[in-house]
Parts: C-alpha cells; sequence; structure tokens
C-alpha cells in the first residue's frame, strides 16, 4: 500500500499541473472559435469590407480586443490585434492564440501559478501525518536504490513534459516565445520546489534527487525550445497503473518526421515513428531480490502518436484535440514500441519486447 501511494502522488503532483494548463485554458479554447464565428459571414466581402461589414458596435470608438472578440470587428481585426500585442514574436510559427484569454492574460496567467502552488502543496500535505521538516537522500540510478532509478526518470519526464506544455499555454494566451519559456520554467520549477518543501514535512522528506530531476527536465524542455528543435527531440514519461515502476518505461526520442521535414525527404508512413532511447526497471520493490532486480536501457521503434494525430487532423485548436494531444504527445503507451532492453545489473540483452511487461 505504502509503495502504491508513493507513486499515485508522485505521479499526481505532475498531472495536477499538467490538468492545471488544460482546465484553464478550456474556457478559452471554447470561447474562442464561438466568438470568431461571428464574422464568418463575411468571408467572400473584400478585406476592407469584411473589416467593417459588421455593425453590432458603434462605428467610432476605441476598440478594445474584447470588444473585437464580442463581434464588432472580423476575424482579420482580431488576428491583427493579437499580433500587436505579441510585438515582435507574431511573426514566428507559433500557436494561433485564444482572443479572451489574450484579453485577461493577467487573469488566467494568476490562475495557472495559483493552482500549481496550491494543488502542488494540498497534493503532497493532505491525507499524511505532518511530521518535524526534514531530509531524505534517496540517490539516483544506482542498482542499490529503492526503484533503481526510475523515480528519478519519472521525475525528469513528467517536469519536462509540464514545461513543455505550460510553454504552449502561455504562448496560446499570448505571451512571446521567450516570455512563454521562461514563465513555464520558472512555474515547473516553482512547482517542484513546492511539491518537495510539503514532502519535508510528512514521512517522505525533501528529497535534494527528486528536486534536482524535476529542474532537469524543466531545463531540458526549455533548452529544446530555445534551440527550436522541438519536431526533432523530446522525452515522454510513463504512468501504467501499478503499485511501483516495473511496467514504465521512460523514452528520449528523435522524431523521424521531423528528420525528413528538415532534409526534404519522403519517408511514408515511417514519418509516424519514433527512435528512442528508453530506461526501465523490473524486479523493484515489491519483495524482489537482488537475482531479480534488472535496470534495463533499451533501444527501440515506437508510433509517434502525435504525428498520427495531425496527419488525421486533430490539432489542438479545440478543446478536445488540446487534450488528446496532452495525453497521446507525452505519454509512451505499452505496445507501441518494439526494441532491445540492456540489463545494467546483470550485463544481459533483453527482446525484442514492448518493455512493459517484458
Amino acid at each position: 500500500m505504502r509503495q502504491l501511494e508513493v507513486r499515485a502522488r508522485r505521479a499526481g503532483c505532475a498531472a495536477v499541473m499538467v490538468i492545471v494548463a488544460v482546465a484553464t485554458a478550456a474556457p478559452a479554447a471554447a470561447q474562442a472559435p464561438a466568438r470568431l464565428s461571428a464574422s464568418s459571414d463575411g468571408a467572400s466581402l473584400s478585406g476592407t469590407e469584411r473589416v467593417f461589414a459588421t455593425r453590432s458596435c458603434g462605428e467610432y470608438r476605441l476598440l478594445t480586443l474584447g470588444a473585437i472578440t464580442d463581434g464588432c470587428r472580423s476575424r482579420d481585426v482580431v488576428e491583427t490585434a493579437v499580433e500587436d500585442r505579441l510585438g515582435d514574436d507574431a511573426g514566428l510559427d507559433r500557436p494561433k492564440p485564444w482572443p479572451w484569454a489574450v484579453e485577461h492574460r493577467s487573469l488566467v496567467t494568476g490562475v495557472a501559478i495559483g493552482g500549481v502552488v496550491g494543488f502542488t502543496a494540498a497534493n503532497s500535505l493532505l491525507g499524511y501525518d505532518k511530521k518535524p521538516f526534514h531530509f531524505h537522500q534517496e540517490g539516483w540510478f544506482d542498482a542499490d536504490t529503492t526503484d533503481g532509478g526510475a523515480d528519478k526518470a519519472s521525475h525528469f519526464t513528467d517536469y519536462y513534459v509540464v514545461t513543455k506544455e505550460f510553454g504552449y499555454f502561455y504562448r496560446k494566451i499570448g505571451y512571446s516565445e521567450s516570455e512563454a519559456r521562461w514563465l513555464a520554467l520558472g512555474t515547473t520549477m516553482l512547482g517542484g520546489f513546492i511539491n518537495e518543501l510539503s514532502d519535508g514535512f510528512t514521512h517522505h522528506g525533501f528529497s535534494p534527487e527528486d528536486l534536482l530531476m524535476d529542474w532537469g527536465g524543466g531545463a531540458v524542455a526549455t533548452l529544446i525550445s530555445a534551440t527550436r528543435t522541438g519536431d526533432l527531440l523530446g522525452f515522454r514519461a510513463s504512468h501504467v497503473p501499478g503499485a511501483t515502476y516495473i511496467h514504465d518505461v521512460y523514452a528520449a526520442d528523435l522524431k523521424l518526421a521531423g528528420v525528413a521535414d528538415r532534409l526534404g525527404l519522403n519517408v511514408g508512413p515511417l514519418r509516424f515513428l519514433f527512435v528512442s532511447l528508453t530506461y526501465g526497471v523490473k524486479g523493484y520493490r515489491g519483495g524482489g531480490t537482488p537475482a531479480d532486480q534488472q535496470r534495463q536501457v533499451g533501444l527501440e521503434l515506437g508510433l509517434n502518436l502525435e504525428e498520427i494525430l495531425n496527419a488525421v487532423g486533430v490539432n489542438r485548436d479545440r478543446w478536445w484535440g488540446y487534450a488528446l494531444h496532452v495525453v497521446a504527445d507525452n505519454l509512451r503507451f505499452p505496445y507501441t514500441a518494439i526494441g532491445m532492453r540492456y540489463d545494467l545489473n546483470h550485463s544481459r540483452w533483453h527482446g525484442p519486447n514492448g518493455g512493459n511487461f517484458d
């Protein structure tokens, strides 16, 4: 039971932060298409006529972005106003902003950050007996650690995902690429610190190793964003239900779609695949002996669910597409990959297999 509690709590922390971003985003995603649809009747008019086609508001007034999106002017004006708010970043390849969220950006930002702090602290504190603040040195990826390092891989990939998703979210509510990048890193670093600080007052203890892996995942997500290599590289978390980490496989991915696009190659269905380095453990916790314990480093081919969703027209413009991508882009699902695994504990190869239940 203690094992399930620890795993569920750690998974819950990352899940809570992503859910806060999605939940905060949902009203904006739902409202933006509805408000913009008011101008669709003028789609066949000239540019100038479309701008002045809607007469539901007074002609001579200073328009805020909120007034524009309420139907006073066309989609052209909405997009121009949003781009003006973004400044120099407007010309970059960026997610299409939600006008309502851009107009209320400070409020939405406050709700997102406040939600992360509040729910992260609650996730660590509620339901646990309080103890004097203390540290807990857990170790890293050594063979004799409690989870063989799988918990550290989980922290790293979880916070990579959270930082990446918050970066996307902040751009959707109108921040520039650079602003969104640093806000996302700051939000997740704060969340990781609050989580460990709260743990310090429970039997879990403040783990410096966990915090460094949290911040490391966030830093790598920020680096990939800054170098604009997200089309090539990424990491996926793993949260297979269970009391331990023995069925989880954490992946560092090379995206063949990105390689093909950058080289101008037509690779056919190969664009829907990852080439991934993976990490997972077997036999840790649950009474396993050292002879049963394995720390597996793998090389595999897997399905790129993000690319598949994009190919069938499912994108993040609608709330349900946004939610699907948050899950499919960031989790490595069982039975979606095959590869070879090398057991560091016993210097032995295993496979080919899927990694989760083999």
